[in-house]
C-alpha cells in the first residue's frame, strides 16, 4: 500500500466566509490562503465578499445599538415553543431567526423573499434616455428628494461602467449605464416603505440585486455574474454618498 498525503477538499464558498470571519482552524486556514495566492478568481471573489461584508456593515451597523422590535422578539419566542411543522413554516422561522439574528448580533447576511412589486417596478422602468445629461446637479437634488436623503448618481467608472443616462419619473429614478460590451446595468432607485431587504437572484438573462434599507430602496439588474454584481452593488450603494 503507498503511503501518500491526502489531497485537502476543494476551497468552497463556506471556507472562503470562514477564512474572512478568522473562522478556521489553522491547518485549513493555511491551505485556503495558499489558494488564494495561487489563484487570481479566487481572490477576486474573496475581495468581493470583503466588499460585501463591509457594505453590511455601513448598511445595518446603526441596527446593533437598537432595541430588537417587540413584535420580532414575541414571533421568536412563540416559534421557539410551536411544535415541529412542514417544509413552509420551517421556512418561516427560519427568516425570523435571521432577522433577529442580525439585529441582535449585527451581522450576516439577510436574504428574505424577492422583493416583487419594487422589482417590477425597476424592470418596467429598464430604458436608457436618449441622451446623458450635461450637468448631474439637477438630477442628484431630484435623486435626494425621491427618497428625502442627501445623494447623487453613482460613478461607476472604475468598473468599467460609463454613465448612459437618467430618467425621473414622479417618486423614483432610473440610472442607466453599459460597459465595454455596451451591456446595460440599471439602477432603480425610490424611497423605502421601510422594510430591510437584501436579496440577489435570476429573473431571465437578468441578474437582479435588491437592495433596501428603511430609507432607501435601490434595485440594480444587468446581464452579469453574481460576483460582478456584488461588486457593482457595493460601489453604487457607497458611491450615492461619496464625496467629491
Amino acid at each position: 500500500m503507498s503511503d501518500h498525503t491526502p489531497t485537502p477538499p476543494p476551497i468552497a464558498e463556506v471556507d472562503l466566509h470562514a477564512f474572512l470571519d478568522g473562522e478556521l482552524p489553522d491547518e485549513r486556514a493555511r491551505v485556503v490562503e495558499a489558494a488564494i495566492l495561487a489563484d487570481p478568481a479566487l481572490a477576486e471573489r474573496l475581495a468581493g465578499y470583503e466588499a460585501d461584508k463591509a457594505m453590511m456593515r455601513r448598511l445595518y451597523g446603526p441596527l446593533i445599538d437598537r432595541p430588537v422590535p417587540r413584535h420580532l422578539v414575541d414571533l421568536a419566542q412563540s416559534a421557539a415553543t410551536e411544535p415541529v411543522r412542514p417544509w413552509a413554516d420551517w421556512r418561516r422561522l427560519g427568516a425570523v431567526a435571521a432577522v433577529v439574528l442580525l439585529l441582535v448580533g449585527g451581522g450576516g447576511y439577510l436574504a428574505l423573499r424577492p422583493a416583487a412589486d419594487v422589482v417590477q417596478l425597476a424592470l418596467a422602468a429598464r430604458e436608457v434616455p436618449a441622451a446623458v445629461p450635461a450637468d448631474l446637479a439637477p438630477y442628484n437634488a431630484a435623486l435626494s428628494r425621491i427618497v428625502a436623503l442627501n445623494i447623487k448618481v453613482p460613478d461607476l467608472a472604475r468598473a468599467g461602467y460609463r454613465l448612459a443616462g437618467v430618467k425621473v419619473a414622479g417618486d423614483a429614478a432610473t440610472v442607466a449605464y453599459r460597459d465595454a460590451d455596451d451591456r446595460l446595468f440599471t439602477l432603480y432607485l425610490r424611497r423605502s416603505d421601510g422594510t430591510v431587504r437584501f436579496d440577489q437572484f435570476k429573473r431571465d438573462k437578468l441578474r437582479v440585486c435588491v437592495w433596501q434599507d428603511d430609507q432607501l430602496s435601490m434595485v440594480m439588474a444587468g446581464e452579469m455574474s453574481a460576483a460582478v454584481m456584488q461588486k457593482l452593488a457595493s460601489m453604487a450603494y457607497l458611491g450615492l454618498t461619496a464625496t467629491t
